[in-house]
């Protein structure tokens, strides 16, 4: 398992999700991110970047432009998440006229400029539902959880890859290691084996 992401359990994920109060507007925001970062497998500046016009409501999309492998890419909005994002934009998001979707409530509300934001945001609401978290706890960390997850319930390889947006099969292939039960069922047999 050497060089495996850190990656958490999708029931801690969600009893930190679960555990976020949205009855104020970070806590509505806070849950859209989580979820949104959770769901979809964007990097923590494909987030950062989103604007509302690139949330395609009807068809349940999120197209994620300007990323990291220059390749523009879409990504289901699952309905939690997408739920989360239109609670927050309608009822939490500040009132100003800005295209970007996730904004700070520091005045002036601008978008969020640096990946040490968000990654605060997750480590927070992480350690706020009281689960033990790696030394490098940020917003990759939903991301790589995501990717260990999806390996593990056997979706093709070359999915998650389009999904995570990696140009590189080869990137993809490093969550495979978690899949050893997976693995065992398709190796063959030892040639000096006896049986």
């Amino acid at each position: 398992m050497a060089h495996l992401p850190p990656r958490l359990a999708w029931e801690d994920i969600q009893r930190a999700i679960d555990a976020i109060d949205v009855t104020t507007p970070s806590g509505m925001r806070d849950r859209a991110i989580m979820l949104v970062l959770a769901t979809t497998g964007l990097r923590n500046k494909e987030l950062r970047a989103l604007e509302l016009k690139d949330i395609r409501w009807r068809t349940a999309e999120v197209l994620v432009l300007r990323t990291k492998g220059k390749r523009d890419r879409v990504v289901p909005l699952l309905n939690e998440a997408g739920a989360a994002l239109a609670n927050y934009i309608l009822h939490a998001r500040p009132k100003v006229d800005n295209p970007h979707v996730l904004l700070s409530y520091a005045p002036p509300a601008r978008p969020f400029k640096c990946a040490a934001s968000i990654s605060r945001i997750v480590r927070s609401r992480l350690e706020q539902a009281g689960i033990e978290l790696p030394s490098a706890a940020g917003a990759h960390l939903l991301r790589h959880s995501l990717a260990t997850q999806l390996v593990r319930r056997r979706r093709p390889i070359n999915e998650v890859a389009d999904l995570l947006g990696h140009r590189s099969i080869d990137t993809t292939a490093i969550y495979v290691k978690v899949a050893l039960p997976q693995l065992a069922d398709v190796a063959l047999p030892f040639p000096g084996d006896a049986s």
